[in-house]
């Protein structure tokens, strides 16, 4: 039962055409950056060596695939939540904004596990999303620049070799799709609330914006409450790129992010299962 529920929700999300916008402004939006990069290689050079281009002499170029990616990621990653948010807000609104639920939950199928394929296809959706986003950049940008070491900000200018480069790569999608899907659960729960699917997407972002917020503003109070707030874990990501590698952090993210998860995941179906479907 469980199964031909999954591949209904999924034949669902392959139709529809709003499924394929994340994706699409993806693919066309990466090699215009990866073009402007490598077009513009020599003031970015300039800027990664700043001072220490009159005291070392540097051979060859820093400009490479992985740095390539790894800007890619610093600009686009505080627009992922609103991509992540097009198909849970409305897989549940849009059910009942065509009044399809008046039939469907008459079925002898329970709530619950209805509810529980869609979270699941959310997740699925969101976990391909911010694969497709990161490996996508990073083969755009290795076909078009090539390999190299990688030159990062941390506590100066760090170089990894390219040899311990990839790992990170994979890292920084781990923890960064960990906290792309508490966003989604929050769309999600909106969406059960919501008759409207452009309400979930509002208000999602909205709240991530003002956590986002908190989390740059240097107030003694929003720096006591921002470790708690997944929005504080958007730029999560550079720490994969750190040396060595911020295990507690990262660590306290998953804890926080998951009970985040999990209460949004709560209120849904304490939500979904007490709804009047005549509504």
């Amino acid at each position: 039962m469980m199964l031909n529920l999954l591949k209904n929700e999924l034949t669902k999300i392959v139709k529809r055409k709003r499924s394929y916008i994340s994706f699409a402004l993806i693919i066309f939006l990466i090699p215009f950056i990866v073009g402007a990069i490598d077009h513009g290689g020599n003031t970015l050079e300039k800027s990664l060596y700043g001072q220490l281009a009159d005291s070392f002499l540097f051979v060859g170029s820093l400009i490479n695939g992985y740095l390539a990616t790894y800007i890619i990621i610093a600009i686009l990653i505080s627009h992922m939540p609103f991509l992540s948010t097009i198909v849970a807000s409305e897989i549940v609104s849009g059910e009942y904004s065509k009044s399809t639920f008046r039939m469907y939950l008459t079925r002898p199928v329970s709530r619950r596990k209805i509810l529980f394929s869609k979270l699941i296809i959310v997740f699925l959706y969101t976990t391909i999303l911010m694969l497709f986003f990161i490996f996508y950049s990073l083969s755009i940008s290795l076909i078009w620049l090539g390999k190299g070491d990688l030159a990062v900000f941390h506590k100066g200018l760090l170089f990894l070799s390219e040899g311990d480069v990839t790992w990170r790569f994979l890292l920084a999608f781990f923890v960064s799709n960990i906290v792309m899907i508490t966003v989604s659960s929050l769309c999600f729960f909106i969406s059960t609330i919501s008759s409207n699917s452009v309400t979930p997407i509002i208000i999602t972002i909205s709240i991530v914006f003002i956590g986002t917020a908190i989390s740059l503003i240097p107030i003694d109070l929003f720096q006591l409450i921002n470790p708690y707030l997944f929005t504080g874990y958007i730029n999560i990501f550079l720490t994969a790129f750190y040396d060595p590698v911020p295990w507690e952090e990262i660590s306290a993210m998953i804890l926080i992010c998951g009970l985040w998860t999990l209460f949004f995941i709560i209120l849904s179906f304490y939500q979904f299962e007490n709804r009047d479907i005549t509504e």
